[in-house]
Parts: structure tokens; sequence; C-alpha cells
């Protein structure tokens, strides 16, 4: 190797420990300039990467690999392998492609003893098969085999990744004492060690803010995700940050601080789409949850549906649907969710059973809504913290509401405010207490009923939730929407309004759904009559 690219690649060495990323890449770009050398390409996809360049991070780890192999360092090319599967997944979304990569790289080290690169690649497949294929059971096993891997090794990097994965599986499967114990393992590491792969611990704190912020445990989550910050500022690293503000935009908006979840989000979702597009589905699942409560009803329902086909994007196109009145499109949006999801993943389950019970109710179904809700509750009490067990009573609640057990609404409604208050969710505690209202107001307590009504209508003002009475006036129709609603009245089908106004029979297809969300109809039908009667049409 000529002096002049051994200088270069030991300037681009230097700059990536510093995090001088633009000029690590443009020494690595040097070095394999005058020769392909593979510690240059594998170099320069590494500062590329960083920088969140798709193109130049995806072909640079190509020419390493291949250099790799040319040289017969099969460890070093296993190493690529892993990260160009990471990469496929996270800048497109090509599962399949990653699949492959991984499996080469196993077929490269499989048989040569424990090594960090076998146990990067198993951790990268617990990772997928918690995130991508919501399998706990499998994921676990691979995070303790990618624990087992590395046992006596030096390296900390895959430890700190496996005990998180193996955490955030843990909890997703209901072990929550054991899973947060793992994950907060994992964190003190990410914090307190040196790593020779320096995304290790912002992977390890990203998964640990996410799994903390999605059982409730909102203090955890936010300790955490100040050390990932930390962490982020000094790395530059928008894309960790990105996944870690989007969960900790979750935590926000729970506590009531909606305006700073909005700029998170929002953040979140502008870092994402320009570094790893492929990961922004669950930001706009909670940027459309949040959107939601705001009243925004047809930006909610874009989001949800730019997030599909993931589970959370499905039960939240439901939760439009029962807002909507659609009880029977609700429910087969959680039955199609809890299809997808084994028994095991308690965690993803528990939303699904909690629109099942409410639209069960909705529909009339009394035994069947108690059956779900009887779900929530269990799957509630496995996860053990007090938001979840007080998802658990508000379903309950608003459950014997539609059955007419007025003093059991009331005793689980108060239940429900009094383990929201206990972990500040201001807005399911105003929605417990508007329950506690109605079921007062049945009971013939009316004084009670309206001090909380008015506890509850003031909680929504400050969060500036605008809730249903506020919402389906004729006037949030736009010109288009009274257009095709017309047309609806006339009989035209969806493909023929679509032929006569040049749309997508798509288009139009959402433009309906849009219309009955914001008239909170449950049919085209029902549309119609509701414009009718106000002199829309």
């Amino acid at each position: 190797m000529a002096a002049g690219q051994e200088a270069s690649l030991a300037a681009g060495r230097a700059a990536l420990a510093c995090a001088a990323w633009a000029q690590a890449r443009a020494r690595f770009e040097e070095a394999v300039a005058a020769g392909d050398v593979a510690e240059g390409w594998e170099g320069l996809s590494r500062a590329a990467w960083w920088q969140g360049d798709q193109e130049a991070t995806l072909h640079a780890r190509e020419r390493a690999y291949r250099a790799y192999r040319g040289a017969g360092d099969v460890c070093a090319a296993a190493r690529m392998a892993m990260w160009l599967a990471s990469d496929h997944l996270d800048f497109r979304g090509d599962d399949a492609v990653a699949a492959a990569w991984l499996r080469r790289g196993r077929a490269l080290v499989g048989d040569r003893g424990p090594c960090v690169e076998l146990g990067f690649i198993v951790v990268l497949e617990a990772d997928i098969a918690l995130l991508a294929a919501c399998d706990p059971v499998r994921a676990e096993r691979l995070a303790r085999e990618a624990l087992e891997v590395v046992r006596g090794l030096s390296d900390v990097g895959v430890e700190v990744v496996a005990l998180a994965v193996l955490g955030s599986a843990l909890v997703a499967s209901g072990q929550i004492e054991e899973g947060l114990r793992r994950l907060d393992e994992s964190a003190a590491l990410a914090v307190g060690e040196e790593f020779s792969e320096i995304a290790a611990p912002g992977w390890a704190l990203c998964h640990t803010v996410s799994a903390c912020a999605e059982v409730g445990d909102f203090g955890r989550a936010a300790q955490w995700c100040r050390a990932l910050h930390s962490w982020s500022e000094t790395w530059q690293a928008r894309h960790f940050f990105g996944v870690c503000r989007t969960a900790y935009g979750e935590v926000l908006a729970t506590g009531g601080d909606w305006s700073s979840a909005e700029q998170e989000l929002l953040s979140a979702m502008e870092d994402l789409r320009l570094t790893r597009p492929a990961l922004t589905a669950p930001t706009a699942v909670r940027l459309g949850r949040l959107r939601a409560r705001q009243g925004e009803l047809v930006e909610a329902r874009l989001l949800f549906e730019s997030a599909l086909p993931l589970p959370q994007a499905i039960l939240a196109l439901g939760e439009l649907e029962l807002t909507g009145g659609d009880a029977t499109a609700a429910a087969d949006a959680a039955d199609r969710v809890l299809r997808r999801l084994g028994d095991a993943n308690v965690l993803d389950r528990l939303p699904a059973f909690e629109l099942l019970a409410r639209a069960r109710a909705t529909a009339g179904d009394g035994v069947g809504a108690a059956a779900a809700a009887d779900q929530v509750e269990a799957q509630a009490g496995r996860l053990a913290t007090p938001y979840m067990r007080g998802r658990g009573r508000l379903v309950r609640a608003e459950v014997m509401l539609a059955v007419g057990d007025h003093d059991g609404t009331r005793r689980a409604a108060e239940d429900a405010v009094d383990l929201f208050a206990a972990c500040s969710a201001p807005f399911e505690t105003a929605q417990a207490r508007m329950l506690q209202s109605q079921a007062l107001e049945a009971l013939g307590r009316p004084e009670r009923a309206e001090a909380q009504a008015r506890a509850a209508r003031e909680a929504f003002a400050l969060l500036g939730a605008r809730g249903p009475a506020r919402r389906g006036t004729t006037e949030e129709l736009s010109p288009r929407e009274v257009d095709i609603l017309r047309l609806v009245g006339r009989g035209l089908g969806d493909a023929q309004i679509a032929q006569r106004l040049f749309l997508s029979p798509h288009t139009v297809h959402r433009h309906i759904a849009n219309i009955r969300t914001k008239l909170r109809v449950r049919s085209r039908a029902a549309a119609v009559a509701y414009a009718t009667r106000h002199s829309l049409l």
C-alpha cells in the first residue's frame, strides 16, 4: 500500500473517531481512489451512513464486502453483510434483501466459533423478529443466543444491544420486571462503556426509551431519552434521535404537553424522512394519534394510511371508523390485528382488545364487549404500570356504561382516574371523568356529575383537545368533498365519480371515508342524509 493511501486511511479513522463525518468521507474517498482497499470502502460506508446518504452507503458497503471476500477476511465480510441487511431495512424497507444478506453473513462465520460479527448478525435477527415480525418469543431466544455467542469476548457492543432487545422482548411478552431490569442494565452499559462499534450504544438506548414509553413507564423513558439525546449530540446522530424522539413525543403527549410533543414528532418525521425513510411509519402513527386528539381527523387518517400495514396503523384507522359510528369496521380492524399477532405479544395485542371491546359495546354486544374487556384488564395487569392498568379500567367503564351498569361504571371510572392521575396522563384522566359523570347522572347525583364533567371539560380545553361536540360541522367539508357527496347522493359509485371528476377510484374512496369521519356517520347514505338535512347539497 502506498504511503499516501495509508495516510488517507489513518486520517479517515481519526475523523471517524471524533464524528467528523464529512472529513472522514473525504479521506476515505481519497484512499479508494488510490486503489481498491477494503478498509477504505468500509470507512467510506460508515461516514456516509452517519450522514444518511443511502446510495453512497450501500455502494461502499458492497464494495467493502467484495474486497474483504477477495482478501479472504470472512469475518470482515460478514460484518459488511450484517450492515447491508440493516441498511436495506432502514433505508428501503427491503426485508427480503435484508434476510438474504443475514443468511450470507451467517454462512460466512457460522462454523468459525464465537466472534463479534456473528453476535451482531444474531442480534440484528432478534431486532427484526421483535420490530418487524412482532414475535417477542423468537426475539428473546435470539437475543439470548447473541449473549452466549459473545460470552468471554472483550467487545461489549453486542452485549449492550442484545440486552436491550432482550429487555424489549420480555416487556412485549408481559415479563415486565425482568424486562425493565435488562433494559436498565443495557442503558447503564451504553452510557458507561467505550465501544469499538460506535452505533451500538445508540441502538441500545433507542430500544430502552421506546420500550419504556410503550409500557407506560414514562419517568424511566424520559431519563434514558436524556442520555440518548446527549449521545446523539456527541455523534451527530439525527436518525438515532429521530427514532428516540418519536417515543419521547408519546411521553410528552401522554403527559399533556401537546405543543412540545407536536414539535418532537414533526422533527422526528423530518429527520427520518431525510436519513432513514423506511423508519417513519411508527412516527406517523404517533403524530396521527395526536392529530386525532386535536380534532384534525382528516390529517390523522392520512398519517395512519401512510403507515400501513403496521398493526398500530390498522388499529388507529379502526378507531377513526368507530369515531365515525362504524362499529363493524372497527371490530374488523381489531380482529385483523389479533390474527396477525401471536398470543405471546401482550403489549401489541392490548390496544386491539381495547378497540374490540369498545366496538362491541357500541354495536350493543354486551357479552362480547365484556369478554374483550376481560382480555384488556388481564393484559394490562401483566404489563403492571399504573398507566396500563388505568387503560384497563377505562375500557371496563365504557363497557359497563354501554350495558347500563351505572354503579359499576362509576367504580371503574374512579379507579381509572386514580391510576391515570398517578402517572400524569391528563387526557385519559379527563376521559375517565366524563364516564364517571355519565354514571353519576344516571344514578341520580346531578351535582357530582356536573363537577366531574366540568373538571373534564377544563382539562380538555387546557390540552387543546377538540371533542366530538365540536367536530362534524358542515363547514369542515372542502369544496371537493361537497362535489363528491353530491354525486354520491345521485347514486353514483366510486368508479363513476372518479371518471366524472378525473380522479382515481382510490382517491374518491378516501374522500368519502374523510367525509364520514368529519360528519360522524357510519355510511355513505347517512352522510347524504346529514348533508341534506343541513342544506349542504
